[in-house]
């Protein structure tokens, strides 16, 4: 018995089976277009938080890295939180900030470099008290006069002498070695506390950790010239000893160069790939810092 209806019932389903595969293809093509991986759920691979494992480890402070959170974008760390945040404006002190200083900030020489490989977000200070605290603090306890003795024999007039001169990377060098020579003690060895950021006027008397050093560095840099909005205190997490740590970055010549009280070499910031950024600061305002593999 002849089956007139065969061929035609064949050729239908192997159009159906075309189409599907079409539509397939168009599918993994719109999850490609959108920066996913196929079948994955779209979030960006964000940085981690720094974890303490060492008790004798460069500590930055709890109260900080609590607030490392709001520094970074949320606990989520989503892009799009982040991107949102920057859209709110300035806040607490920012808002009030003088004319002068925002317009000096736009005169700075910082390029736009990717520190540490990251994508920033800009935020302003106020959910930063301590930092706040700690600059009032400064201001009110001022180290950096002609016969203030530094060292041994050296005052800051026989220092800032001995900067004189010096091209910007030796300037950087000159003033890395120099407070590199402190020996590095914890906040419980000088504070009885786990966490305290010292201002230069107490670190010159007990030394300090590692986000000391920063400050200190920061602040002599400063006063030899160095523009504020050129200079930032980096908090980062150390990936290769797996806790937190934090140095001095300042931008130069359309690079970024790191100051570690861990080294005395200065480095540009691409050579030093153990460091994971969380969040930068200075006088002016904190940058969360976001690594993902959507973000260019």
């Amino acid at each position: 018995m002849r089956r007139p209806f065969r061929k035609p019932i064949l050729a239908i389903f192997a159009v159906c089976i075309i189409i599907a595969c079409i539509a397939g293809s168009f599918a993994v093509a719109a999850e490609h277009d959108t920066g996913r991986q196929p079948g994955a759920s779209g979030s960006p691979e964000v940085s981690e938080r720094p974890t303490m494992t060492e008790e004798t480890a460069p500590a930055v402070p709890k109260t900080f890295d609590k607030q490392a959170e709001a520094a970074s974008g949320t606990a989520a760390g989503t892009v799009v939180d982040a991107v949102a945040a920057t859209r709110e404006g300035p806040q607490g002190d920012d808002a009030a900030a003088p004319a002068e200083d925002a317009a000096g900030e736009q005169k700075s020489s910082a390029p736009k470099v990717k520190l540490f490989g990251t994508v920033e977000f800009k935020r302003p200070l106020s959910s930063l008290p301590g930092w706040i605290d700690l600059l009032q603090r400064n201001k009110a306890n001022h180290i950096f006069s002609l016969d203030q003795v530094f060292k041994k024999n050296v005052t800051w007039k026989i220092f800032q002498d001995g900067s004189k001169g010096k091209k910007s990377l030796e300037l950087l060098r000159h003033v890395n070695a120099f407070w590199n020579t402190w020996p590095y003690k914890t906040d419980i060895v000088n504070w009885g506390k786990e966490d305290y950021w010292a201002i230069p006027m107490e670190f010159l008397k007990k030394s300090g950790d590692c986000e000391d050093y920063a400050i200190v560095k920061y602040f002599s840099l400063k006063e030899l010239g160095v523009p504020a909005e050129d200079m930032r205190i980096v908090v980062v997490r150390d990936t290769v000893r797996n806790l937190a740590h934090a140095v001095l970055v300042v931008y130069l010549d359309d690079n970024a160069y790191v100051l570690d009280n861990v080294s005395s070499a200065v480095l540009p910031h691409s050579r030093v790939r153990q460091y994971s950024p969380q969040y930068s600061i200075n006088e002016r305002s904190r940058w969360a810092h976001i690594k993902g593999r959507t973000l260019n």
